[in-house]
């Protein structure tokens, strides 16, 4: 048995949990094809999950530790993302410290229980830094995924950003990003000869998708377009009611779904009402899961990922959801800033545009509800040939290759 000790901040409490789930599904994958593996997972306890302190599943055992008292404020990892909690309230910044101390802490004492053969932290902050730390005390090697932006909130800490993200890649036994803008954030922190190095401990590898092998029974609603995600800046959906709202003036019966939840939620209904659109226009039906998600996905023609680069620097690494909707078979509209020019080919399985460009925006909708039946068809096709892979199988092999069996 190989025994691996991944640490991340955002882990889901259960099937129906709000919290984004790719961490978990990876593990799932991950133990599916090579059942030698043995994971532990160690991440924040979230009120709002109502995590529990040690949970046994059937791919891994989960941990959970605290970081703040009283238990009622421990939201600052979990649902929505540290960043957008940050956000949401600022208060959440004086968590920080803890987050990081009992983290460590925590992770040290795991170590010692479990034993395990390799570390493997999703997120650069803090979850690298500390698998750094507590894996030289402790002596056990340690990898890492960058996601988004994990890495740049570092060069807002002057003296000790740059050196403590040298210092814990430098330390790392292979890393992967998600995308190449994530990679690209990771690198500007070193010198062109430093990352030639260190480039060869690197891998580009996405999150996967659970590809859909049942054929939808759930009829496609003509002229329908839709988002699903987590209700946050970085995800763009403010400039996508507006490029809606033109939408309207030469295709009146188009419908726009918003699937999800998050800390602009209520800003962006307020922005739907302002720009006079309707519930038979515009509906926000929350955060779905499941069946239901998947059924919501097939109802509709369009898949629209308008990710921008948010005021504080927060981004997209490269969204899950997207992956999903090719999955689906949709016409997917998103931005480059999404990470999505590492997948889309323009105009061949989906669409891409720049971030904040209404007009863009718009006129993409228009042309995919306007396509003919043929080339609808077409690109689901090759949408779908797209996801295939990015699927969970694929991606999980390509994972334990690199992080788990090249560096053992």
């Amino acid at each position: 048995m190989t025994r691996v000790l991944v640490v991340a901040s955002t882990f889901p409490a259960s099937d129906s949990d709000a919290v984004p789930a790719f961490v978990k599904d990876q593990i799932k994958a991950m133990k599916q094809l090579d059942d030698s593996l043995e994971f532990s997972v160690l991440a924040p306890h979230d009120i709002r999950s109502q995590t529990k302190g040690f949970t046994k599943h059937n791919a891994y055992d989960e941990y959970r530790f605290h970081y703040a008292w009283p238990r009622l404020i421990e939201k600052l990892a979990g649902q929505g993302g540290i960043m957008p909690n940050l956000q949401s309230n600022p208060f959440n910044y004086l968590l920080i410290p803890a987050l990081f101390l009992f983290e460590g802490i925590s992770l040290y004492r795991l170590i010692r229980k479990v034993n395990p053969d390799l570390l493997y932290a999703h997120w650069f902050t803090p979850q690298a830094v500390i698998a750094r730390i507590v894996g030289a005390l402790t002596n056990t090697p340690f990898v890492f995924t960058t996601h988004a932006s994990d890495v740049a909130v570092w060069r807002k800490i002057p003296l000790i950003g740059k050196p403590i993200v040298s210092w814990s890649t430098r330390g790392a036994r292979a890393f992967t990003a998600v995308s190449e803008r994530s990679m690209d954030k990771l690198a500007a922190f070193f010198y062109d000869s430093e990352w030639r190095e260190l480039k060869k401990r690197s891998k580009l590898i996405p999150m996967g998708v659970d590809l859909i092998t049942e054929a939808s029974t759930v009829s496609v609603r003509a002229n329908s377009i839709m988002f699903v995600g987590r209700i946050a800046e970085k995800k763009g959906i403010q400039y996508l009611l507006p490029a809606f709202k033109e939408v309207l003036q030469d295709i009146p019966d188009a419908t726009l779904t918003v699937a999800g939840d998050g800390p602009w939620l209520s800003r962006l209904k307020k922005q739907a009402h302002e720009l006079g659109l309707n519930k038979q226009q515009i509906t926000f039906p929350g955060y779905t899961t499941g069946k239901l998600k998947q059924d919501l996905i097939n109802s509709q023609l369009v898949y629209v990922v308008p990710s921008i680069i948010a005021a504080d620097g927060d981004a997209e690494g490269l969204p899950v959801t997207l992956m999903e909707g090719l999955a689906a078979g949709k016409l997917c509209i998103s931005t480059n800033e999404s990470g999505a020019d590492n997948v889309l080919t323009d105009g061949k399985d989906g669409f891409l545009i720049p971030q904040k460009d209404t007009e863009a925006l718009t006129a993409a909708m228009k042309k995919a509800l306007l396509l003919s039946d043929e080339a609808s068809k077409e690109m689901s096709k090759n949408a779908r040939l797209t996801a295939k892979q990015f699927s969970w199988p694929v991606i999980a092999k390509k994972h334990i290759d690199f992080l788990i069996k090249e560096t053992g």
